[in-house]
């Protein structure tokens, strides 16, 4: 199993990647990129936000593991 500080870690990392593809989508869409790849960008943004609050939820019970030992 993961440790809290490995998942804390992987967090960070997939924040960053969503704050990117935030500012990425917002520039496209000023753009008016296409509409296929504006899409795919959301869909991508979605779920790694997805990705993100399963994550947060996995390291919360981790916490709360660790503190009943």
């Amino acid at each position: 199993m993961s440790t809290l500080e490995s998942l804390t870690n992987h967090l960070k990392v997939l924040e960053e990647r969503h704050r990117e593809l935030d500012k990425k989508v917002t520039e496209d869409y000023e753009h008016r990129l296409n509409n296929l790849e504006y899409n795919k960008e959301k869909k991508d943004k979605l779920h790694l936000k997805e990705e993100i609050e399963a994550l947060k939820q996995i390291i919360e019970l981790k916490r709360t593991q660790d503190e009943g030992k």
